[in-house]
C-alpha cells in the first residue's frame, strides 16, 4: 500500500517539477529573447539616425529659381563596423539616395515596408523570411526642412538563429537533467515523509490488534466462568463464588483498559487539559510508596524511600500522581526479589523523581519503544496485571507537563526511571 503512495506521490511531484521546469525554461527563453530584440532594435534606431545624419553632411540640397540642386560635400564613407547590418535610404518617392545592400540584395523585398513607413509617416520594426534567411529590418520615417525620406537598416539574423537554437537545446537538456535529479530527490525525500506516516500505520494496526486482544482475554474469562455458574442450575451464590469473584475481577481488569484507552483517546484529541495547582509532590510520591509497601513485601521487595521534604510543584495534582503510581507500580511488579529505590531530590534548579529497580530489565532493543502503547519487552509477562498503556501514559503525562521522563535499564541488573521537573 505504501510503495503505491510512495510512487503515486512521486509522481505527482514529478508532474509538478516538470511543468515548473518547463515554465522557468520557456520563461529564461522568452526574457532573454525579448532584452536582446530590444536592444537590438535599439541599435539599429541609432544605426538609421547615423546614417540619415551621413545623408545630410554628403548632400547638401538647395533652391535656386525653383529648381531643386544637390551638392556632394563630403567623400568619407559611412563607418559601418557600429553595427553589422546593410542600409538603404528612400527620398520622397521612394527613389534610393544611398545604399549599401551588401552581398545579397534585399532591398526590392523590403521597399513595401518604406513605401508603408512613408505613407504612415512613422517607424516601423519587424523581422522577414527573405530566401532561406531571416531579417530583422527597422525603417526610420524622417521629415525635416529636406523633406521626407526613410532609413531602412536590415540584418541577417543567420548566426543569431543558430544562438537561439542552441540555447534551446541547452534549456532543455538542462531542463531533464535537472527533473531526472529533482525526481530522485523527489522519491527519496517522499520516502522519508511517509516514514512516520508508515509508523503511525503500523502502531494504529498494533494498537487496535492489542486493544483486541487485551479485551478478549478477560471477556473470554468472563464469559467462561459464568457459564460454570449457570450451568450449576442446584448451587448457591455462596457455591459459586470463585467463579463471581473470577468474573468480578476480569471486569475491574477491562475497567482499567478502558479508562486508560480513554485517557489516551483524549491525549490524541488534545482533550486533557491540565488542572494546574501547587502542591507538595513528597507528600503524594510518600503516599503512593506507602500504599505500595504491602504488595512490595508480599514480593520480598525492599522498598527504600529517598524523599526530600517539602519538594513544591505546580501541576495537574491528579495526573501527577498516576504517574508515580505507574512507575512505582512497575518497578514493583518486574521485580522479583531485591529492591526498588524511589528518590525525589532538588538539583541545581530541577526536582528529579528516580524510580530504581533491581529486576528483569529492559533489553536495549526494546529501550526505544518501551513507551509505546500496548508494547512489552517481555512478552511472557503480558498477563502480570497490566495492559501496557501504563508507560504510555507515563509518558503523555510528562510530555504535557514539559517534563523528562527517561529510562536507562541493564538486562538481568535492573531499570532506573528519571522525572525531571
Amino acid at each position: 500500500m505504501f510503495r503505491k503512495l510512495h510512487l503515486k506521490l512521486t509522481a505527482y511531484m514529478g508532474i509538478i517539477l516538470i511543468l515548473f521546469m518547463f515554465f522557468v525554461a520557456a520563461g529564461i527563453y522568452q526574457f532573454t529573447k525579448i532584452i536582446f530584440e530590444d536592444g537590438n532594435k535599439e541599435l539599429m534606431r541609432e544605426e538609421a539616425l547615423r546614417v540619415y545624419n551621413y545623408k545630410n553632411t554628403k548632400y547638401a540640397e538647395y533652391f535656386f529659381n525653383g529648381t531643386l540642386f544637390r551638392k556632394y560635400i563630403q567623400r568619407n564613407p559611412l563607418d559601418t563596423k557600429r553595427l553589422d547590418a546593410c542600409y538603404i535610404v528612400y527620398d520622397s518617392n521612394l527613389r534610393p539616395v544611398i545604399s549599401d545592400e551588401g552581398e545579397i540584395k534585399v532591398g526590392d523585398e523590403i521597399k513595401s515596408l518604406a513605401q508603408k513607413s512613408l505613407e504612415e509617416r512613422q517607424d516601423l520594426y519587424t523581422t522577414k523570411k527573405i530566401g532561406r534567411f531571416s531579417y530583422r529590418i527597422y525603417t526610420k520615417y524622417f521629415n525635416d526642412f529636406t523633406g521626407q525620406s526613410v532609413v531602412q537598416v536590415y540584418q541577417n539574423t543567420v548566426n543569431e538563429e543558430i544562438l537561439w537554437s542552441f540555447l534551446r537545446n541547452v534549456l532543455i537538456a538542462i531542463g531533464f537533467v535537472g527533473t531526472l535529479i529533482l525526481l530522485v530527490l523527489s522519491y527519496i525525500l517522499t520516502g522519508k515523509a511517509l516514514t512516520p506516516i508508515r509508523e503511525t500505520w503500523i502502531k494504529q494496526k498494533e494498537f487496535v490488534a492489542d486493544a483486541s486482544h487485551e479485551l478478549r482475554t478477560p471477556l473470554t474469562v468472563i464469559q467462561t466462568n459464568l457459564d460454570v455458574v449457570l450451568s450449576d442450575e442446584d448451587g448457591t451464590v455462596e457455591e459459586n463464588e470463585i467463579w463471581l469473584d473470577n468474573a468480578y475481577s476480569e471486569t475491574r481488569v477491562m475497567a482499567k483498559l478502558i479508562d486508560q484507552l480513554l485517557m489516551l483517546a483524549k491525549a490524541d484529541n488534545n482533550e486533557g487539559q491540565l488542572s494546574i495547582s501547587e502542591f507538595s509532590f513528597s507528600e503524594v510520591v510518600e503516599n503512593v510508596c506507602q500504599s505500595m509497601e504491602v504488595v512490595a513485601a508480599s514480593k520480598n521487595i525492599e522498598l527504600i524511600m529517598n524523599i526530600e521534604d517539602n519538594i513544591i510543584i505546580k501541576a495537574d495534582y491528579d495526573k501527577m500522581r498516576r504517574l508515580a503510581v505507574i512507575l512505582i507500580d512497575n518497578a514493583v511488579k518486574y521485580t522479583e526479589k531485591g529492591r526498588v529505590t524511589v528518590s525525589l531530590k532538588t538539583d541545581k534548579n530541577k526536582r528529579l523523581l528516580i524510580v530504581e529497580d533491581t529486576g528483569i530489565g529492559i533489553h536495549e532493543k526494546d529501550l526505544g519503544r518501551i513507551f509505546d502503547r500496548f508494547y512489552r519487552a517481555d512478552k511472557a509477562r503480558h498477563r502480570e496485571g497490566g495492559t501496557g498503556l501504563g508507560l504510555s501514559i507515563a509518558k503523555w503525562i510528562a510530555d504535557k507537563h514539559k517534563y523528562s521522563l527517561t529510562v536507562e535499564s541493564t538486562i538481568n541488573e535492573g531499570s532506573k526511571f528519571t522525572l525531571r521537573i
